[in-house]
């Protein structure tokens, strides 16, 4: 999870490297923004908090334990990625209208 974590800030401390090198901070919110995006609407799938009620209690019962134990360290990993992106992102984004 730490890797994880470390993985993204690192993503992150890149886009701001690049947005402060071309001193442009619609960069920064752009990339970081989307990245987050991609990684924190991985995780919301991964999770099947998508789908109704009905679907949620076939793919509980289809799947293992095992599966769900795999299944929600994927998505620990992706949430941990993709939302200090997303919320960075955000606080540049307001902060600088």
């Amino acid at each position: 999870m730490r890797s994880s974590l470390i993985l993204g800030l690192g993503y992150l401390l890149v886009v701001a490297l690049t947005a402060m090198f071309l001193q442009d901070p619609a960069i920064f919110y752009t990339y970081a923004g989307i990245f987050g995006l991609i990684f924190t609407g991985a995780a919301a799938i991964l999770t099947g908090s998508n789908v109704s009620g009905d679907r949620a209690r076939a793919n509980y019962w289809i799947s293992t334990a095992k599966d769900r134990a795999v299944r929600g360290k994927w998505v620990t990993y992706c949430f941990m990625i993709g939302f200090p992106n997303l919320l960075l992102a955000a606080v540049v984004y307001f902060s600088s209208l």
